[in-house]
Formats: C-alpha cells, sequence, structure tokens
C-alpha cells in the first residue's frame, strides 16, 4: 500500500474511516501481513466481488472491500446497510476464498480487535478465529499493534472471538442474508 490517496479509492468518494487511516499508518510502518496473520489494508477494484460474487451495480456500489482477510483471497468490506455518512460504524463483512460471506464485526472498531487474535479466518460454512493454544507462532509486530490498539483506540486485546462476532451477526447477519439473495442464491 503505497498511500492514502490510493486507499481512499475503497470508499467511493466518501470520507476514508478515521481508525483505518490510523491503521493504514501503522501498517505502513510495520509492514502488510506483519502485525496480524494474513491481515492487511489493500487498494480493492471491486473485481473480486464481481468475478466471484455478483457485478450488478447495485450490489457493488453498497460494499467497499478494504483489507485482505487471508492469504488465500479472502476479503473484508464495509456494507453500506443504510446510507450512513460515518463509514467507521458500519458492519465488517468478510467473503470467503471458499464461499461464504458473514457479517464479523459491528463496526471497525470490533474488527480492530479480532485482529489480535493474530490468526486468519476459516471461512465455509462459518466464520471461526482458531488459534491452537500449543501455537507460538506471532506476526513480527502483533504485539506492538496490540499496544497501538490500547493507546489508540482504549481497546484491549482479546483471545476469543465468538463475542464478537455472535454480537454483529445477532444485529446485522439476517438483514445481510436477505439483502445479497435479491443477487445470488
Amino acid at each position: 500500500m503505497s498511500s492514502l490517496q490510493e486507499f481512499a479509492q475503497n470508499f467511493d468518494g466518501k470520507p476514508v474511516p478515521t481508525a483505518l487511516v490510523r491503521l493504514l499508518a501503522f501498517q505502513q510502518e510495520t509492514g502488510f501481513e506483519e502485525y496480524a496473520q494474513g491481515f492487511g489494508l489493500l487498494r480493492d477494484d471491486k473485481s473480486g466481488l464481481q468475478h466471484g460474487w455478483c457485478s450488478e451495480p447495485a450490489f457493488l456500489e453498497k460494499l467497499m472491500p478494504f483489507a485482505q482477510a487471508n492469504g488465500s483471497g479472502s476479503f473484508y468490506a464495509l456494507w453500506l446497510q443504510h446510507d450512513s455518512t460515518d463509514l467507521n460504524e458500519l458492519p465488517v463483512v468478510v467473503f470467503g476464498d471458499e464461499g461464504g460471506e458473514y457479517v464479523v464485526a459491528e463496526n471497525i472498531n470490533g474488527l480492530l480487535q479480532l485482529l489480535t487474535i493474530d490468526t486468519e479466518p476459516m471461512i465455509f460454512e462459518e466464520v471461526i478465529f482458531y488459534k491452537d493454544e500449543d501455537d507460538d507462532y506471532s506476526s513480527s509486530y502483533a504485539e506492538e499493534y496490540r499496544t497501538w490498539l490500547k493507546e489508540n483506540f482504549s481497546l484491549d486485546a482479546i483471545t476469543d472471538a465468538e463475542s464478537i462476532i455472535n454480537a454483529a451477526q445477532e444485529k446485522h447477519q439476517a438483514a445481510f442474508d436477505a439483502w445479497k439473495q435479491q443477487y445470488f442464491g
């Protein structure tokens, strides 16, 4: 990711969410995939959505892909459920490279906390952030990211993703499922 200007193209002329501006600056210091396994902010031209899901303009205009979710092609997008002007508060959805589309966080702050688990999400019939307690792998800047998150957003690191995912899905998944059914089954 070279610049904020390039990254801003993901948001269709709307202001880049403040949390993502700050995360991009952190990523520029630490590196892509260096603070959370498989994750990185990137410029997305929606070609993954167009070719893998649906190319209808009404579908594409409600989604703003902005980050890689894992190393095999899954990605995160903001879902413009309503015509909100505050993109920081939009639900975050994940599109799985092997199928599956799920709400994972009520907003960007929820996603920022999910990243502290430092594992790639598994996406198919559900979305799971699983990290084996015996797995001693840690991204190069994972600890610095957790500190940065606490200092910049007063958000704590988590070890269990279920509470964030369940709350988000309880609030938004049924509406997201109904919305996407218009475009694909």
